[in-house]
């Protein structure tokens, strides 16, 4: 087992949490960080497990991990479909940020796309106000968090009738997906966009327009 396999499992069963029980029972300094990386490992197929050690974490009164566990439990709340706790879990997230300027999550990305995709309209103009208020230019460097923010707005501005707005987005978003690069020389596979075949993405296809969707069609991953 490399080292740092123990805080990293994929499955959970008794055999494999007593093991990790034991290491963790060692490693007293950095306890809260190996508790909210074994849980975000466990999000989508151990839900509870996760929320579990998400709670463990809280009980060590650290504050350094606080947004991105509160992003772990929003997930996992995601996985068991309790929608209205994973929105308020977010919005803790961005309360904490907000307040420890630097130290930020994806919590803001995050909850933007939970939105859209819900269809959660009276959350649209909270999140309008963060997608407009948290993210600078140089957030958006990478082509994923590019098509994320710019379909975010693209499907809000749809649903509230700015038709032509919505299609600017819309092509600014598959454009991002379109690209295979990143625009770090040494790391030119980090941050694309990996799969662009969700209703997310068939969305943004519907309200782009055809003439110019049909070019960048061929360079999405389908």
């Amino acid at each position: 087992m490399a080292r740092t396999d123990w805080f990293r499992n994929t499955v959970w069963n008794a055999d494999i949490e007593a093991a990790y029980r034991e290491k963790l029972a060692r490693s007293r300094s950095s306890r809260p960080q190996y508790l909210t990386i074994q849980a975000g490992y466990l999000t989508k197929k151990y839900p509870n497990v996760a929320l579990s050690l998400i709670d463990e974490y809280f009980d060590t009164h650290d504050d350094f991990h606080i947004a991105s566990a509160l992003c772990i439990r929003a997930v996992s709340y995601i996985t068991l479909g309790q929608i209205s706790e994973a929105v308020i879990t977010y919005k803790q997230a961005l309360d904490w940020e907000l307040s420890h300027p630097g130290r930020t999550t994806t919590a803001g990305i995050d909850l933007a796309k939970l939105v859209v995709n819900q269809r959660l309209s009276n959350e649209y103009d909270y999140v309008l106000e963060i997608l407009t208020t948290r993210f600078k230019p140089s957030d958006l460097q990478f082509p994923s968090l590019r098509y994320r923010w710019n379909g975010c707005n693209a499907l809000i501005a749809n649903d509230l009738g700015h038709t032509a707005e919505a299609i600017e987005f819309a092509e600014r978003a598959l454009q991002a997906a379109a690209q295979t690069e990143s625009p770090y020389r040494y790391h030119r596979d980090v941050g694309v966009v990996r799969d662009a075949s969700d209703e997310f993405a068939r969305r943004l296809k519907r309200i782009a327009r055809p003439s110019k969707l049909r070019s960048l069609f061929r360079l999405i991953i389908r």
